[in-house]
């Protein structure tokens, strides 16, 4: 059985470039527009890999063109795959507009992934109790996640959850969860506290610890990442670069997080390695294709520091 399990999304995503976002009811002109092959749990399966950890990708696609590249590229990489289901929905589709600061603006239609329910998770629960970790997001069925987070708890499974897209998440689930990872708009809706500034930024996390959460970790795009235990709190600082794009950054964080933690690596030592790989892949566009591998992110971190 792989080391870590990735249970989440396939998407592609159909992504515009442009000056400025519109405002509603406005129309901009784009410079361009792409497809690549992305998702919050497919891209964070394929940091997991190119980083040289052992994983193993389950969720659902559909019987489409789509499909049959996100198949190959789980090949290419390595990727254990045997749960992969398929079904008659559509693979997953977001509509990504980036400005020419790289910022995004994303919309997520999740047609296969909400496929995914009960029945197949029972299908994986072998797998589930033999992983070592599981690394979750929220573009599958919420109902389905927590019970996945219910059974890996009880399992022994370090929980790695990714809180994205934001929703609301109770109190008994998230003391369930080893190591939550969300930015500063997600933490303020999973705590309803503001998060504007560092010390907001701590007093919230300090509330999803209340509620049992092992570790928080809080990304801060440029500006590195909090983590924050019962020990107390550290601002571990970023790496100034161009941002080309900002997709797939938390993704790739969190599948670097996992592999130096299954590394036996010190949770912040994990925090580190994981900016490093955030920050390389701001820097090239796409989800999947701007992912890069551990010889890469070494190379960058000795540059760096």
């Amino acid at each position: 059985m792989a080391k870590i399990t990735v249970i989440g999304s396939f998407v592609m995503d159909n992504v515009v470039k442009m000056k400025s976002f519109p405002e509603a009811g406005e129309t901009v002109l784009g410079k361009s527009i792409e497809l690549f092959p992305g998702g919050k749990g497919a891209n964070q399966c394929v940091s997991v890999a190119r980083l040289g950890g052992d994983v193993e990708m389950i969720g659902m696609l559909g019987k489409d063109a789509y499909a049959e590249v996100f198949r190959r590229i789980l090949k290419e990489e390595g990727i254990a795959s045997l749960h992969v289901f398929s079904c008659d929905c559509a693979t997953a589709i977001a509509q990504i507009q980036i400005n020419e600061e790289g910022q995004n603006r994303i919309c997520v239609v999740p047609s296969a992934n909400h496929c995914f329910d009960f029945s197949h998770l029972n299908e994986v629960d072998e797998v589930l109790k033999n992983t070592e970790t599981v690394i979750l997001q929220l573009e599958m069925r919420l109902d389905v996640t927590k019970e996945i987070i219910r059974r890996a708890h009880a399992y022994g499974v370090r929980v790695l959850l990714n809180p994205a897209p934001a929703a609301p998440i109770e109190p008994e689930i998230l003391a369930m969860v080893d190591y939550i990872t969300p930015n500063e708009t997600e933490l303020s809706l999973l705590t309803d506290m503001p998060t504007q500034t560092d010390e907001e930024v701590r007093l919230a996390a300090e509330k999803l610890l209340g509620y049992g959460t092992g570790a928080v970790v809080a990304t801060l795009g440029s500006r590195g990442a909090m983590l924050a235990t019962k020990e107390g709190a550290t601002l571990i600082p970023g790496y100034r670069v161009k941002a080309v794009d900002t997709v797939a950054a938390g993704d790739s964080f969190n599948g670097a997080f996992a592999v130096a933690l299954s590394e036996g690596k010190s949770a912040e030592e994990a925090v580190r390695f994981a900016n490093a790989m955030g920050a390389l892949t701001v820097g090239k566009a796409g989800a999947i294709p701007s992912l890069h591998t551990r010889a890469e992110v070494e190379a960058f971190i000795a540059k760096n520091s």
